[in-house]
């Protein structure tokens, strides 16, 4: 079953909240804009989902308010990168909130390797040709301004060459996307209701586990609280079962 939000007093301040920022943030207003401007490109594109908040949100919108029957495209970054469970979760997400999608699954060939930890450079060769073979003009993703100035240059609409990156969420804050999330029941991997509680909700970020190119993020708290999964091919020599395990007694 796909994860609806989860209850607790804590969490239950923090719905309060997003759920105020809904109404006083125009977010409605917000996801109506970006619904029709996605709907421009749905035809000759595919929703990108990568899992987590944004996209996840951008899907919502677009088959709520936009198209249900929507090309989706989404990457699996293999067991080196993102613990089996999550990837499950994701995927399960992604058919509660898009049933009637048509969904594309690839996974990074080199996904089993501790190389992909260390090394990233195959896997944004492998990435880009996928994409190419593909075949979608457009690709609409949940990229938003605020995380960052390279996103903020990119703008609403980027020509690939091959192909064009459309993000319909480009004005969304993390507070938005919350909002929107709690507001619309929409389903997101658990761990990111363990991370807020130790780096922020605006922090909370669904990367690629233990890869060294998102240290700068602060992904180095994983190897605290998922330090069996960092240690997966070991953990699982020893027939101990990771999956889902954060060790020190937290579970997804």
């Amino acid at each position: 079953m796909p994860c609806r939000l989860p209850m607790s007093s804590w969490l239950d301040r923090w719905r309060e909240y997003f759920l105020a920022w809904y109404d006083e943030g125009a977010v409605e207003e917000k996801a109506r804009e970006a619904a029709e401007f996605a709907c421009r490109y749905i035809d000759s594109g595919a929703v990108s989902v990568s899992g987590g908040k944004d996209s996840m949100a951008t899907l919502h919108i677009i088959a709520s308010m936009c198209r249900e029957d929507v090309d989706v495209f989404h990457w699996d970054h293999g067991p080196a990168l993102m613990p089996r469970q999550i990837e499950e979760e994701i995927l399960q997400n992604i058919r509660a909130v898009a049933p009637k999608a048509r969904l594309v699954v690839r996974r990074y060939s080199l996904g089993v390797s501790e190389r992909a930890r260390v090394d990233w450079r195959p896997w944004y060769r492998e990435f880009f040709s996928t994409l190419e073979e593909l075949g979608y003009r457009h690709h609409i993703l949940g990229v938003r301004a605020e995380e960052g100035n390279r996103r903020r240059a990119r703008g609403r609409v980027v020509d690939r060459g091959g192909w064009v990156e459309v993000h319909p969420i480009y004005s969304f804050t993390w507070r938005d996307v919350w909002a929107y999330i709690f507001r619309h029941d929409v389903p997101t991997p658990r761990v990111y209701y363990v991370y807020a509680q130790y780096v922020g909700w605006d922090k909370a970020r669904l990367t690629t586990f233990h890869d060294r190119e998102f240290e700068k993020y602060g992904n180095q708290i994983d190897a605290v609280l998922m330090w069996r999964e960092k240690n997966y091919r070991e953990e699982k020599k020893k027939g101990v079962e990771t999956d889902g395990d954060l060790g020190h007694g937290f579970q997804l």
